[in-house]
């Protein structure tokens, strides 16, 4: 699996999690209620799913390569570079699409 592919995938499950917990749960946490375990459970899903949320992103950071987090162009020399199966020029050594 190429980097981009992975990136996607967690795209795709960073969306998933957002989308349940906005069924769930709403935009907000629920105030608590003293006694009541379907709202102790509504809160305990949402700060899972949140903390999941900031997992996955935190993950995607990380593969990200360093020039698409600080717009910083790839200064490896030209023979570094190569050629994926569909065509995409990419950099060997810091795993950036050119």
């Amino acid at each position: 699996m190429t980097v981009k592919k992975a990136i996607s995938h967690i795209d795709l499950l960073i969306q998933d999690k957002h989308d349940l917990k906005m069924k769930m749960i709403g935009p907000v946490l629920p105030l608590p209620i003293p006694g009541d375990l379907v709202n102790r459970f509504d809160r305990a899903m949402g700060s899972m799913l949140e903390t999941d949320i900031e997992w996955l992103q935190s993950i995607k950071r990380q593969l990200l390569p360093e020039q698409h987090r600080t717009k910083i162009v790839c200064k490896h020399p030209k023979k570094d570079h190569d050629v994926d199966p569909n065509g995409q020029k990419y950099c060997t050594g810091c795993n950036a699409n050119l």
